[in-house]
């Protein structure tokens, strides 16, 4: 009797072990960066592009073709990337032909950021058009239709266009996970740009409904067969010329994810929101025929929460003020640039964090050089340091093309 006792204990212990002590872990990334201090400096200010860029790039991005490229180290294995490229072209009077990719990899981003669409516009009216773009996607699942409208003026320097994308238009059909959507998903996207006087405001972005799904596929211990996920992000500027090379920054951005999974095994279940937002303003001038200076301010807030599988409550502030100051020498720029995060967090869990609360600063020096190709084409290398001697270092380089 004690013996086939023994043999029963044996049996369930190797049982319990096989579907959870065993189990494989779930990918589980959130909260990698929380306690990173160098999480917003790196890709808001040391190696976003220049103001004059983005000026350029937002009043042409219907009319021209442009390239922009952004990469930095952000850590020993990895690299900040901040690539988009926008195409335009009238094939005939009335009609615009227009390709457009985008991708943007950060620390402080849930998700690496990937949108290309391409497609057609027809004027209609006078200033009013149609367009219907798509994303050719290898996985024809996850192809989107977008159907916009949009407004714009003569040279199309000043717009406004808003679209009904159909987010995974034959995710039902063309899936071979046998998933279902339980809700249709939809998204709105977004974009103007108006001159008024001596002001231009600018803004882009996406709100969605969001995805939720049930999944049914063979069952293992880390599948999950639900999941509901959420992105929205969105941006408004406004500028003020003082002169067309002289003008004033006022923004505010917003970034949300949401998402929750159910797995076949309850103690991976989880929800998690993140909301960032980030107010900035700056000044971009140039002082005398040589030189010119820009400055400013980021003010960042993050909260963040988890339920169930990894529960916490993360909150964090920061403010990092910065100055360039460059020089045109040879056939480009030199530039020099000081920069400093302020930054606070409260990471908080049921068990111990270490590192969970944490108030202090971090800094850092820039050095680049701007090689100008003949007006229509920038290359920038660039190398940044934190002030202590065996800290941070990274390289940057960009690049910029108008054709």
């Amino acid at each position: 009797m004690s013996k086939n006792l023994s043999s029963v204990q044996i049996f369930l212990s190797l049982y319990l072990l096989s579907s959870f002590g065993l189990a494989q872990e779930i990918d589980w990334p959130y909260d990698d960066y929380y306690t990173e201090d160098k999480l917003y400096i790196h890709a808001i200010v040391n190696y976003d592009i220049h103001p004059m860029w983005h000026d350029h790039w937002e009043n042409n991005l219907f009319r021209q073709n442009m390239l922009r490229m952004s990469f930095g180290s952000i850590s020993l294995t990895e690299l900040f990337s901040d690539v988009s490229l926008a195409m335009n072209q009238e094939v005939t009077k009335g009609i615009w032909f227009r390709y457009a990719t985008a991708y943007y990899a950060t620390h402080h981003r849930n998700e690496q950021d990937k949108h290309l669409s391409t497609g057609f516009e027809k004027y209609i009216f006078k200033s009013f058009s149609l367009f219907a773009y798509g994303n050719p996607h290898f996985e024809k699942e996850e192809i989107d239709i977008h159907y916009g409208i949009s407004l714009t003026n003569k040279d199309r320097t000043s717009y406004f266009r808003v679209a009904y994308i159909d987010v995974d238009t034959f995710w039902d059909d063309k899936n071979n996970i046998n998933s279902v959507n339980l809700t249709r998903p939809w998204r709105l996207g977004w974009e103007t740009n108006v001159r008024f006087k001596s002001f231009r405001f600018f803004s882009s972005g996406r709100y969605e409904n969001g995805i939720e799904r049930i999944f049914e596929r063979a069952p293992a211990s880390f599948d999950f067969d639900y999941q509901r996920k959420k992105i929205n992000d969105m941006i408004f500027k406004l500028y003020y010329y003082r002169t067309p090379k002289s003008f004033l920054e006022i923004s505010y951005s917003c970034y949300q994810y949401d998402e929750a999974k159910r797995f076949h095994h309850l103690f991976y279940d989880y929800e998690y929101q993140n909301r960032i937002e980030s107010y900035k303003i700056g000044y971009v001038t140039p002082i005398g025929e040589r030189y010119r200076l820009r400055f400013g301010s980021f003010a960042l807030l993050q909260n963040a929460a988890a339920a169930h599988y990894r529960e916490h409550d993360y909150s964090r502030h920061e403010i990092i003020p910065y100055i360039f100051g460059e020089m045109y020498a040879g056939p480009g720029i030199v530039e020099a640039g000081y920069m400093v995060s302020k930054y606070a967090w409260d990471y908080s869990a049921p068990a111990p964090i270490p590192g969970g609360t944490r108030d202090d600063y971090i800094d850092k020096v820039k050095i680049a050089y701007t090689l100008n190709l003949a007006n229509r084409a920038y290359l920038q290398f660039a190398l940044s340091h934190v002030t202590a001697i065996w800290g941070f270092g990274g390289g940057n380089v960009q690049f910029w093309i108008q054709f």
